[in-house]
Formats: structure tokens, C-alpha cells, sequence
């Protein structure tokens, strides 16, 4: 008796019937979809992440992750670092690499100890194009936290992600005899890696992707700015709270400890805004400070911790949104893909913005706009404002490190503040987390509470929100006077709670629903805490709410 038929529906609409237990590649060459093989890293199987050697079993939805997805991006890059450390075992390389934050499409690999020559990166360069040529099978190892350490030449890949074990099984990848753990999935094959490139920076190396456009070339210089190279100064904070791992963090909060880690946390960032205010002080001349960040970087708060900062100095500081000079319904630029473009600094009533600070800098007294976003339209409801001796302004927006929003102020009177959280806690020496990422849960807990979004429409917004921010904020962020980390390190812990329950929401019949399986997963290896320890003025009540300053 035949066994009946399952259909496979492609991305592109093709349907084709197959046997039960049909492995996914198999069905991917009947359907003759014109991709090439090779690039095929992974697949998604009705919404789930799977190996192109998955057995379909079940009428499915199948769509092809390749480096040009975001899921085949992460799953590329993981696999490059796979190659990099199988080499430096192949040629018996003892430096111990730790991998820091992603900047720009490079992930900068360094050690602490010992010396990378150029002839060393050469090396280390050419065994990985040989290691890719022999496309070599990538095999995975389940098991428990003891056994995957019995299969770690070097203990330290391991040891500092299972002291608390919140996971029954661990995997290990590995190809001839070297083994290691790496955070996420990679490709099965070596030969599924084309393009990258691997240079000498610093003490350490630059580990390339390709371009975006062609997975077989890398044409670009080495990306960095100011964020990449404050790097080291983002990571005092594991020092101050000493913690540098989930591993660490968790530790705390089993031994009772996490109160002292949010405190020093905290107290960290007041410094910071201490820092800033000297600054701004020490100028005797600075009149307007210009704050900027992407989206859930905690802008709202800090302008406000800014301001309170400056009246201990005895400086008084108004804030102002640059959202409030919006341009009316019906005057909102149209973007490329034919709808109202909100982001873009067009939508910014420019002329009427540069008139109102150049007023108020020469002692004019002016009456302020308010942005009515039920009504799409400014709406002037606020007294008049002059500026005193000791007035300060604060203008806060995705806009306000553009040249174009302060070019018309003398240098002398501008202070340029960029805040973002710089992630610096890791899970291992190779997988740093998503700065992103934690961006991306605090706007879903922040949506959901303040304005009922669910986490699927927030999904469904985010890439417009990260192409804005990288249109809008990122190319400006070199301009920053002061650059702010506006993460904190226990922040995942007290999220948690809120974000597993809203990400619980989403099924397997959402188009979200491996994205929300990615993050579920990823938040299993936190204990989550309570956050009556966290204070009211942090810049994570922006989000969570029972804060002192206004969301």
C-alpha cells in the first residue's frame, strides 16, 4: 500500500507532492526552484528553523534561508567563526580569541595575551579557504552539560555556561576531531561559506563578511566607529558588577547577589550622566545639547536623567522633543515604497525648527509647538519659553545628530550626545548578545503596556525601524561629542518574565514564529528576577514601566 503523498508549498507559491520522511534538499531539486544547491543554508519548515537534511513529514510551508535572509546571515556568520577556530586548531594555535561586538558586517576577534603578527593572520587566512575547499560535513552533539565537556579539548568554551544548568541538553558542533560550542546553528557543509576575509586589526583580527548584494565577494574596508572603539570602556561595567557572562549573571541571582549587581549597575550609569554634565559645564559656552539614539535606546529617560544631572550643577534644562516639529498631515514626505514616510528627516519642518533656536539662543521669547499624533497636526498649547543665563535646552530625536538639525548654531553652543545600548555581556568567548536583539524585547514589553501592540506587529515593524535608524542615526554617530551605553547588565533577567509571556502568543501559524522560537530559546539560559530592586529612575523603566520620568 502506498504511503499518501504530503504537499510542499514554496515560498514562491510552487507546490509539489512527496513521500513522508522526504528530506528537505530532496524536495528542494524536484522542485527545480533555481537557486543554486550551495547556497541553501537552512530552511524554514512551517515557520521553523531546520537542517536542509530535515525529514518532512507533514503537509508544509517551506522557505530557503540563504545569506541574503536574515536568518542565513546569522547562520553564515556563526558558521565563518566555526571555520576561523577549526583552523587555528589545524594549525595549533594556543592564542585564546575572544570575540567582541558585530561592527558594521566584521566581527573583531582579539587576545588578551600573546602577540597576531601579520603572517600569523596570512596563515590562519589560507587554512580556512582550504577548509572551505574540502567542504567538510559539520556534524552536532546533544547531550548533558557533562558530556559535551567530555568532548572539549578546551574547557573554557563550556565551563562558563554550566555552573547553572537551565538546560537539559547542550550542542556541540564538530568536523574531524575538532569540537566546539557555539551558540545557534550552522551550515552542514563547509563549502557552503563563498566570500570573507580576514585582516590583521589591533591586537587580534577582523573576521569579514561578504557584501550584502554578492555572498562571493568582500570589497569593503574594515568598518569601525566610535562605539567599536569604546568598546573596551563599554565593558567596564562587567568589571564594576563582575559580570561578564549569562553564566555569571546568573550565579548572582542564585546566591542572592543580584541587588548588589543592579545597584552597581545603576550607580554606573549616574556616573555616566555625571560625566556628561562636567563636560557640558566645564564649557562655559553650551547652551543646546542634541540627543540621539535608535529606536528603545532609552532616549526619553536620558534626556531627563540629563536634565536632573544638570540642576545639581545648578544648570537649568528643558527638554525638548524633535518630534513635536513633525510636519502636518497631508505635508508627510512619501517614501520609495509609496506610503507616508514618518522617519525620514524630510518630515522634520526644518525652517521653522532653525528660526525657534536661533530666537531662543539670542534671548527671544518663544512659544513652542506640541505634536498631536491623534490629530497629525502641531498645536501651540504651552506658554512661551526665554532662555535664562543658565537655561540649557535638550533637544532629543532620531534627527538630532543630522548636520542639518544644528549647522545653523555656532559649534561653541552645541553638545552632541549619541545614546545606545552597547551589549556586553556574552554567552561564551564567540557569542556576544544582540545589541538588537535586547532593543527589539524592550520595545515589545514598552508597545504592549502603553499602547496594546502585540509582538507580531512590533516584529513586523522592526525591519522599517532598523532601516530608518540605520539611514537616520547610525551614519552620524562618529559626530557625538559623548557616546552613552544606555544597556544594563542585568536587564535580560528582570525582561524576561514580561517577554516570554508575550512571545508565548505567537503560533506556529505566524510568519513569526521562528523569530519568536530564536528568542525564546535564547532567554531560557536567563533566571528571571523581579523588578522591585530595579530604581525608579533607570533607564529600563522606560520600558517596564513604574518609573519617575515620563515614558
Amino acid at each position: 500500500m502506498n504511503k499518501k503523498l504530503v504537499k510542499v508549498t514554496f515560498e514562491n507559491g510552487k507546490e509539489i507532492m512527496v513521500e513522508p520522511e522526504t528530506r528537505v534538499i530532496e524536495a528542494v531539486r524536484e522542485a527545480n526552484l533555481g537557486i543554486p544547491e550551495e547556497e541553501i543554508l537552512a530552511v524554514k519548515i512551517n515557520n521553523k528553523e531546520r537542517s536542509i537534511m530535515y525529514h518532512i513529514i507533514e503537509d508544509s510551508t517551506c522557505e530557503l534561508l540563504t545569506y541574503y535572509t536574515r536568518e542565513g546571515e546569522r547562520i553564515y556568520s556563526r558558521s565563518l567563526k566555526f571555520i576561523f577556530l577549526m583552523a587555528l586548531h589545524r594549525l595549533n594555535i594556543t592564542l585564546h580569541f575572544k570575540f567582541s561586538n558585530k561592527t558594521g558586517r566584521d566581527y573583531f576577534a582579539f587576545v588578551k595575551e600573546g602577540e597576531v603578527t601579520t603572517q600569523l593572520v596570512k596563515e590562519i587566512k589560507e587554512e580556512m579557504k582550504k577548509i572551505i575547499s574540502e567542504n567538510i560535513r559539520i556534524m552536532k552533539e546533544k547531550g548533558s552539560d557533562r558530556r559535551i565537556a567530555n568532548f572539549l579539548k578546551n574547557r573554557e568554551q563550556i565551563k562558563n555556561i554550566v555552573d547553572i544548568n537551565l538546560n537539559e541538553n547542550y550542542t556541540v558542533y564538530y568536523a574531524e576531531d575538532f569540537y566546539t560550542y557555539l551558540y545557534g546553528a550552522v551550515v552542514m557543509y563547509t563549502g557552503c561559506i563563498k566570500g570573507f576575509d580576514l585582516r590583521k586589526y589591533k591586537n587580534g583580527v577582523m573576521l569579514m563578511l561578504p557584501e550584502k548584494d554578492n555572498v562571493n565577494e568582500v570589497k569593503y574596508d574594515i568598518e569601525t566607529n566610535r562605539m567599536f572603539e569604546l568598546s573596551d570602556k563599554f565593558s567596564e561595567v562587567c568589571k564594576v558588577t563582575s559580570v561578564e557572562t549569562v553564566n555569571d549573571l546568573n550565579k548572582r541571582i542564585v546566591d542572592d547577589q543580584i541587588g548588589a549587581v543592579i545597584r552597581r549597575a545603576e550607580l554606573y550609569h549616574t556616573n555616566e550622566f555625571f560625566e556628561i554634565t562636567k563636560r557640558i559645564v566645564r564649557s562655559g559656552s553650551i547652551k543646546i545639547v542634541m540627543l540621539a539614539g535608535p529606536s528603545s535606546s532609552g532616549k526619553t529617560t536620558s534626556a531627563q536623567r540629563l536634565a536632573d544631572t544638570l540642576m545639581v550643577k545648578k544648570k537649568n534644562a528643558i527638554v525638548i522633543s524633535m518630534d513635536n516639529y513633525f510636519k502636518d498631515k497631508g505635508n508627510i514626505p512619501i517614501g520609495k515604497d509609496g506610503k507616508e514616510d514618518y522617519e525620514c528627516f524630510e518630515n522634520i519642518e526644518v525652517e521653522l525648527f532653525k528660526k525657534q533656536m536661533l530666537d531662543l539662543i539670542r534671548g527671544k521669547r518663544v512659544s513652542l509647538p506640541t505634536f498631536n499624533f491623534k490629530l497629525q497636526k502641531k498645536e501651540y498649547i504651552t506658554a512661551p519659553i526665554k532662555l535664562r543665563d543658565n537655561d540649557i535646552l535638550i533637544i532629543e530625536g532620531i534627527h538630532a545628530l543630522n548636520p542639518k538639525a544644528s549647522e545653523f548654531i555656532p559649534k561653541e553652543k552645541v553638545f552632541k550626545l549619541y545614546v545606545a545600548p552597547m551589549v556586553s555581556i556574552r554567552f561564551d568567548s564567540y557569542t556576544m548578545l544582540s545589541s538588537n536583539d535586547l532593543r527589539m524585547m524592550r520595545r515589545f514589553v514598552r508597545d504592549n503596556a502603553t499602547r496594546g501592540v502585540s509582538v507580531e506587529k512590533t516584529m513586523e515593524l522592526w525591519e522599517k525601524i532598523r532601516k530608518g535608524d540605520e539611514e537616520n542615526i547610525f551614519p552620524f554617530v562618529d559626530t557625538a561629542d559623548y557616546i552613552l551605553n544606555t544597556s544594563l547588565i542585568y536587564e535580560l533577567a528582570a525582561l524576561k518574565p514580561t517577554v516570554e509571556k508575550l512571545l508565548f502568543k505567537i503560533g506556529p501559524q505566524s510568519i513569526y514564529y521562528s523569530e519568536s522560537r530564536r528568542l525564546l530559546n535564547m532567554l531560557r539560559n536567563f533566571i528571571g528576577i523581579e523588578t522591585d530592586l530595579i530604581p525608579s529612575t533607570s533607564i529600563l523603566r522606560e520600558f517596564i514601566g513604574g518609573g519617575c520620568y515620563l515614558r
